[in-house]
């Protein structure tokens, strides 16, 4: 069997580290807007989509990311020990809203695995446009025009947070975007142009609405939408396996025993298995059982 090619944005960031010794079976491609050097262990860089911690979508939550290549097939893992942070092996650097600069880390890949964004609820539109907006339809025209198997975009739970202040819950994947604040609206965005480039080209894309991507819970209030390292890996993995699908949404969150998130559609579809349960921290973790959605404020 021919070994993916996958590029990964955002790779210097939160999430990536945590998912990149998971991605051993892969050929990677790496890009991120922040400089490698600027990076540390278990420290800010690159994007890092929706590593959600005192607050759903931030709290360990990475800067703006984009962009950059390098095959780092050697090396992959360093560093994983029971869901650590690995360091980013190499990792280019370059902003995925310049066209020309994303044509050229897409080119030759077979799946891109699309973390780059500004991840902070509370970030201003000016903050967000480009690397939440700019840089993901300049990613999804890339990849059309270079004919990649699929783009895995990663959403938040955050598109769908409104549900979660009304007391609706479990939160269905099929339920229309209901954003809790202006990062959730850059990912239900995202959500319905990746829908429509699948409608209009065929491209497959499969979007990932993460939870709090953490090695434990913030705290009780984010119990419900945790998502642990070894579920976030085994869901990635799937979603970049999965067969015959076209289009598809589906909830990031593992198998908590307060269970506030639907993710029946993601085990049908993908197989997803998850085996994390955030119960095991209680008493371990911050007792606030505040959940840790956007409150209703305006939009600076």
């Amino acid at each position: 069997m021919t070994q993916r090619t996958v590029l990964l944005t955002g790779g210097s960031g939160h999430v990536a580290r945590l998912l990149i010794p998971g991605l051993r079976a892969y050929s990677l491609r790496l890009v991120d807007l922040v400089k490698p050097g600027d990076v540390q262990p278990g420290g800010s860089g690159g994007d890092g989509a929706v590593a959600m911690g005192g607050g759903v979508g931030s709290a360990a939550a990475d800067p703006d990311g984009g962009a950059a290549t390098g095959d780092v097939s050697r090396g992959v893992g360093d560093g994983d020990v029971d869901g650590a942070e690995a360091l980013p092996p190499e990792v280019r650097g370059g902003d995925l809203a310049d066209r020309s600069f994303a044509a050229e880390v897409v080119e030759g890949v077979d799946t891109v695995l699309h973390l780059a964004a500004n991840p902070h609820p509370n970030a201003t539109w000016d903050s967000l446009r480009s690397p939440n907006v700019e840089a993901l339809v300049s990613v999804l025209e890339a990849a059309q025009r270079a004919d990649v198997r699929r783009v895995i975009l990663a959403s938040s739970v955050h598109a769908m947070g409104g549900y979660v202040q009304q007391e609706r819950h479990p939160v269905k994947e099929e339920w229309p975007p209901w954003p809790c604040c202006a990062y959730g609206a850059t990912k239900a965005f995202a959500e319905a142009l990746g829908r429509a480039c699948s409608y209009r080209t065929g491209l497959s894309v499969i979007c990932l609405r993460f939870g709090g991507v953490q090695r434990r819970p913030g705290s009780v209030g984010a119990m419900a939408f945790w998502l642990g390292t070894p579920d976030l890996r085994q869901l990635v993995g799937r979603a970049i396996e999965a067969d015959d699908i076209r289009f598809g949404v589906y909830h990031g969150v593992s198998a908590n025993t307060r269970r506030e998130w639907d993710t029946s559609g993601a085990v049908a579809d993908l197989g997803y298995a998850p085996t994390c349960d955030s119960e095991e921290f209680l008493g371990e973790i911050d007792p606030n059982p505040v959940r840790a959605f956007c409150s209703r404020s305006p939009q600076p």
